[in-house]
């Protein structure tokens, strides 16, 4: 399986034989590491809210990857990521990646509960409850990588993102 996205003289690793879930992983940055960590070799688990967007992307994974899957999953709600994360018990997760996230341009004094739930509740909760549901997993397995995602605004203050600015210091912290 040859990879095409990397540069003339850039060694390529292997993923062969771990099993990867990526949040958000229907278009943008989840997609492309989907992608990329399937031609890696990983078995990939692309997650997220939309039916017809995750069987289109691992209708994309078919090209690479180890029998992809996909989860529907709305990291919003607990209950949605307890489920999701059940179906999974018994088979290895070696890696999560927490990429699912959202961001609204709003000034600071427009921002109203309904809009700071949803990006905190997307971007941070959603985020942490993924990772602690792939963490009882990974510890009962003996091993695994959670990585949590997060914007530039976690160190640079942009004009219209306070509550994006605000979740991505909670990840830092």
């Amino acid at each position: 399986m040859q990879n095409t996205y990397l540069p003339p003289g850039l060694a390529p690793f292997s993923l062969l034989g771990k099993r990867a879930l990526i949040t958000g992983a229907t278009r943008g940055i989840g997609q492309a590491l989907a992608i990329g960590l399937a031609q890696a070799g990983a078995q990939v688990i692309v997650a997220g809210r939309q039916r017809a967007a995750l069987q289109e992307v691992v209708q994309q994974l078919n090209n690479w990857g180890e029998h992809p899957e996909m989860l529907l999953l709305d990291v919003q709600d607990p209950a949605s990521i307890e489920t999701a994360f059940a179906t999974l018990a018994g088979k290895p997760l070696d890696i999560l990646i927490n990429n699912a996230g959202i961001e609204r341009l709003c000034p600071s004094l427009e921002v109203d509960e309904t809009l700071w739930d949803s990006i905190v509740g997307t971007n941070l909760k959603g985020a942490f409850f993924c990772a602690q549901a792939a963490a009882r997993l990974m510890v009962k397995q003996g091993s695994g990588s959670i990585i949590n995602l997060c914007s530039l605004t976690s160190e640079v203050g942009v004009r219209g993102l306070p509550p994006t600015a605000r979740q991505n210091q909670g990840w830092r912290a």
